[in-house]
C-alpha cells in the first residue's frame, strides 16, 4: 500500500510541473513568438484546373468502365455508343493545401480537392516524423505505387496513362504507414478491396448466373495490410526505378470447405533519360491478381462485362469446381517529348492486359486495353520560382477498350480541347 501511495504521489508530482503555463501568465514576447512560429511553420498553396474538351464514343463501345469521362465524382458522361458530349467545368483533382512543419522533426499536411461545385473531399491528411535522413510518414497519402512523373496525360483529371499502362493503385491516397529514407519508400497499406470475390449467399441468390457461384456465408478475412515498396535514383540525365508489393487474406464460406488464401502481387521497373531538350521514358510490370491487392488497372483490362456493377469478375475468381483461379496482369507505357524554346510537346502510349486461363466460366484467356495521346504545354505566365503559374495544355487522344473475356469489341472513346490550370 505504501508502494502505491509513492507512486500516486510522484505521478502527480509530475503533472503539476508538466502542466503548460497559461496564456494568461506567459509574457507578451512570449506569446509573439507562439505566434511566429505558428506562422512561420505554415506554407499554404492551390491548384484550379478547368476542363475544356469534346469527347465522342463509336459504334462499338458497351460502357466506360474506367470511367474515364468523368468530369467530376465517378459518373461516367459517356454511357452509350455513337454518343457526343463536352466538358466544361471544373476538373476533380483541383486542390487547396497547406504544409505544416512544427519543429523537432514534426511536420504534416492536408490537402482537399473540389469534386464539383458542392462537393469536397480530404486527398491527403498525414504527420510526419523525420529522424536524420528516415521520414515515418502515418495518414492517408499517395502510396509507392501510386506517385510517378513519367506520363503527362492531362484528360479525365491528369489521367497521366495510370490504369492505362502506368502502374497505378486504387484509389491512389490510401491509409499506410511509410517510411522513407533517401529514395527507398516502404509502406504498410490498408486494403480497401479485399472482397469474398465471385461468392454470393445462397439465402439471397439460391441459384446465381455464372461466374457468380452460391456459398453459405461467404466472407473475407483480412489480417495484414499490403505491403508495397519501390527505390528510385535520379540524376540530371536519367532515373530509374524498381518497385513491388505483395498481399495475401483469406476467403471463407461454411460451405464446400471453402478456405482459400488469395495472394497477389506485382513488380517492375521503370525508368528514363532526361537530356534537354529531349526526353524518354518507359515502365513495364507484371502482377498476379491485381485487383486484389488494389491495383486500378483492373478497371479497364479485366472486365468481361460493366465494371461498374460486377466488380466480382476482376482479379482472382473460384472455378464452378470451387478451386482458385489466379489471374495475371501486365502493363507498360512509352512516353517521349521535346522541348521547343518554352513549349514542351509529348506523345505517350499505354497497354494493360488479364489473362485467366483454364477456368469452367465462359472466360477466354485474355482482356486488353490500350490508351494513347499528343499534347503540348504552353506556358502563358509564372513567377522567377515557378511557385505561382499559368499555362494550358491542348490534348488529344483515345482510350481503346479493345477486347474482352469473350472477344467481344468494347469500343473507344477519343477526345480533343484543353486543360487550363492555375498554380498558387
Amino acid at each position: 500500500m505504501r508502494r502505491l501511495w509513492v507512486s500516486l504521489l510522484v505521478y502527480g508530482c509530475i503533472l503539476v510541473l508538466s502542466t503548460p503555463v497559461p496564456a494568461s501568465e506567459q509574457t507578451p514576447e512570449a506569446r509573439i513568438k507562439a505566434l511566429e512560429d505558428v506562422i512561420t511553420g505554415l506554407s499554404f498553396y492551390g491548384s484550379l484546373r478547368f476542363h475544356t474538351f469534346y469527347v465522342e464514343s463509336d459504334r462499338n463501345l458497351s460502357s466506360d468502365s474506367d470511367a474515364v469521362t468523368k468530369l467530376n465524382g465517378s459518373t461516367p458522361t459517356i454511357t452509350l455508343p455513337d454518343q457526343q458530349t463536352t466538358e466544361w467545368g471544373l476538373a476533380s483533382n483541383s486542390r487547396f493545401g497547406v504544409d505544416f512543419s512544427r519543429g523537432e522533426g514534426i511536420g504534416g499536411k492536408v490537402e482537399i480537392g473540389f469534386r464539383g461545385e458542392n462537393t469536397v473531399s480530404l486527398r491527403e491528411g498525414y504527420g510526419t516524423y523525420s529522424l536524420d535522413d528516415v521520414v515515418f510518414l502515418f495518414g492517408q497519402d499517395y502510396t509507392p505505387l501510386s506517385d510517378w512523373e513519367y506520363s503527362n496525360q492531362v484528360f479525365s483529371a491528369d489521367n497521366n496513362l495510370l490504369g492505362w499502362g502506368i502502374l497505378d493503385v486504387e484509389g491512389k491516397r490510401l491509409p499506410q504507414v511509410k517510411m522513407t529514407w533517401k529514395g527507398l519508400q516502404i509502406a504498410l497499406v490498408q486494403n480497401k478491396v479485399a472482397s469474398a470475390l465471385n461468392l454470393v449467399s445462397s439465402s439471397t441468390a439460391p441459384s446465381p448466373a455464372l461466374p457468380q457461384l452460391a456459398a453459405t456465408n461467404p466472407k473475407e478475412e483480412v489480417l495484414f495490410p499490403v505491403l508495397q515498396a519501390r527505390y528510385g535514383l535520379k540524376t540530371d540525365l536519367f532515373f530509374g526505378d524498381i518497385f513491388g508489393g505483395y498481399t495475401t487474406y483469406k476467403v471463407k464460406a461454411d460451405s464446400n470447405d471453402i478456405d482459400k488464401a488469395v495472394t497477389g502481387y506485382a513488380y517492375g521497373i521503370g525508368g528514363g533519360v532526361t537530356p534537354q531538350p529531349v526526353y524518354a521514358k518507359a515502365m513495364i510490370w507484371r502482377a498476379q491478381n491485381g485487383r486484389q491487392m488494389s491495383l486500378h488497372q483492373a478497371y479497364s483490362a479485366t472486365s468481361a462485362q460493366d465494371i461498374l456493377t460486377n466488380t466480382y469478375l476482376m482479379g482472382a475468381m473460384f472455378d464452378t469446381d470451387y478451386s482458385l483461379i489466379d489471374e495475371t496482369d501486365m502493363g507498360y507505357a512509352l512516353i517521349g517529348g521535346v522541348k521547343i524554346v518554352t513549349v514542351a510537346i509529348e506523345a505517350g502510349y499505354g497497354y494493360v492486359s488479364a489473362d485467366k486461363d483454364g477456368n469452367s466460366l465462359g472466360l477466354n484467356a485474355k482482356n486488353k486495353a490500350r490508351s494513347y495521346y499528343l499534347n503540348a504545354n504552353i506556358p502563358i505566365a509564372q513567377t522567377y520560382l515557378k511557385t505561382v503559374s499559368f499555362f494550358v495544355v491542348p490534348e488529344v487522344g483515345l482510350f481503346d477498350y479493345m477486347q474482352d473475356f469473350s472477344d467481344n469489341k468494347q469500343g473507344k472513346i477519343s477526345y480533343a480541347g484543353a486543360k487550363w490550370q492555375i498554380n498558387f
